[in-house]
């Protein structure tokens, strides 16, 4: 009985790790991390809000918050807490950075292209 209860053990360790480890990979803020593990929408909105607030106010660009703010709006996402307005707005601003990123990486290739 106790062999049963070590790999049972063994086996909710290694799911805590996993989970861990794909948290981590998802959401690179720590207080994002943190609130989307313990399901807390109600907080994340708060976040939201004071993320909203940092850019009215001058504290933050508008530049500097879309990472955090499709972090959010990603955690809201998978806890099935986002309106189809934030849906809308996350599905853009993803594919805004995807393109942004595609562009660098084009750029970066045709500058090695062009060095041969």
């Amino acid at each position: 009985s106790s062999g049963i209860n070590a790999e049972y053990e063994d086996e909710l360790t290694s799911l805590k790790l996993a989970t861990q480890a794909a948290i981590s990979n998802a959401f690179k803020t720590p207080e994002v991390m943190r609130l989307f593990a313990k399901q807390e929408p109600v907080q994340l909105r708060t976040l939201l809000t004071q993320l909203d607030r940092d850019v009215v106010l001058g504290k933050r660009t508008v530049e500097d918050s879309k990472q955090d703010k499709i972090e959010i709006l990603s955690a809201l996402k998978k806890l099935g807490q986002i309106s189809n307005e934030e849906e809308l707005l996350l599905q853009s601003s993803v594919k805004l950075q995807t393109v942004s990123s595609n562009e660098v990486v084009g750029e970066h290739v045709l500058s090695l292209l062009q060095n041969k």
